[in-house]
């Protein structure tokens, strides 16, 4: 019986707001660096981690993407790997043309709080094998390994040689 005038003063308090005049909506257009410091609240889903990635590296910001992948994570603190990483791209961006897009291959999970993400990265001329590593230890996701090559023979099971694991000695 409590509850009946909680939820009365809450009904009552929802009508009227709805009986209030309408407001002229004044939309702001959020410029770029606040829009990448203000993270909506799945920002920090990897998917969405590595969308933003891709679609920076496809605009060439080679430095940003890597920038905020890894911002907060132990990788950053690995300056030297993290510039070979940014060097090794965009020198690949270079070999092998544009970054057109990305496909998603595989999405392995263990538990709930692990999980790794292997993608195509489509340049012009050839696509590169990224895999990407997340953790969940509380509330954020964190990239704790990313990994990239040109060994697109072993996302078919084979060798360098061509032979599938069937076909081994």
């Amino acid at each position: 019986m409590k509850k009946l005038p909680a939820l009365f003063l809450a009904c009552t308090l929802g009508a009227s707001a709805f009986a209030q005049p309408p407001v002229p909506a004044t939309i702001a257009k959020p410029t770029a660096t606040l829009a990448a410091e203000t993270p909506s609240p799945d920002a920090d889903s990897p998917d969405k981690i590595i969308g933003r990635f891709f679609a920076q590296l496809q605009k060439r910001e080679v430095d940003l993407a890597y920038d905020q992948l890894t911002r907060g994570t132990k990788i950053a603190e690995r300056a030297d790997d993290v510039r070979t990483l940014k060097s090794k791209t965009k020198e690949a961006i270079t070999v092998f043309g544009p970054m057109l897009g990305y496909d998603s291959v595989v999405t392995k999970k263990v538990g709930t709080r692990l999980v790794s993400y292997t993608l195509l990265s489509l340049g012009k001329e050839f696509p590169l094998r990224w895999r990407f590593y997340f953790y969940k230890p509380m509330d954020t996701w964190k990239l704790i390994d990313i990994r990239v090559d040109d060994r697109l023979a072993a996302m078919f099971d084979e060798t360098d040689d061509g032979r599938t694991r069937d076909e081994r000695p």
